[in-house]
């Protein structure tokens, strides 16, 4: 009679158990539908912003693209940086080369006279890369990169003809 009494007393309470449960499931099902619906538009938002800032790059076919030697390997660029915490004095020396978008409206009036803006170009790789310090450039040059692509673009006043900065050669001192 005890076991059965025990089974009886088990068996009830894992039937509240199971009827608290239910009710929980059901009282926070507006609020985790709220909660989703908030990543949703979070990770929207994110998405939207990475995709943002490459899909210039990712959309145009590499037959739509052409490149010009902003700075070459004759005559490299020697820019002094920014003091880091360590009080030294670091500089970098650079060849940049920029990828522009042949089906920009901007390559339309610029793509063949770009090379007549060359001072101009070097003049804003050189503020962008002064900007920052050794650390920073060496843990963010992708930051630096984006920020020269949008610069150059602003001077073309266009934001899709510019769509990669790369520095085939970059070293440090």
């Amino acid at each position: 009679m005890k076991k059965s009494l025990l089974t009886v007393v088990t068996f009830a309470l894992m039937v509240a158990n199971l009827v608290l449960t239910i009710l929980l499931t059901i009282n926070t099902q507006s609020e985790i539908k709220s909660a989703n619906e908030l990543i949703t538009k979070v990770c929207a938002a994110i998405e939207l912003d990475v995709a943002s800032s490459d899909s210039n790059e990712s959309t145009v076919p590499v037959d739509q693209t052409t490149s010009y030697d902003a700075v070459n390997s004759e005559n490299k660029l020697t820019v002094n940086l920014k003091m880091d915490e360590d009080g030294e004095a670091h500089f970098c020396v650079l060849t940049c080369t920029l990828t522009e978008n042949m089906q920009s409206k901007a390559f339309e009036t610029y793509g063949e006279t770009i090379g007549d803006y060359g001072s101009r170009i070097q003049s804003i790789i050189q503020s962008v890369i002064s900007s920052h310090t050794y650390r920073e450039i060496l843990s963010d040059q992708q930051g630096a990169k984006d920020e020269i692509k949008d610069k150059i673009n602003a001077l073309f006043g266009a934001s899709d003809f510019i769509i990669s900065v790369d520095f085939p050669s970059i070293n440090f001192q």
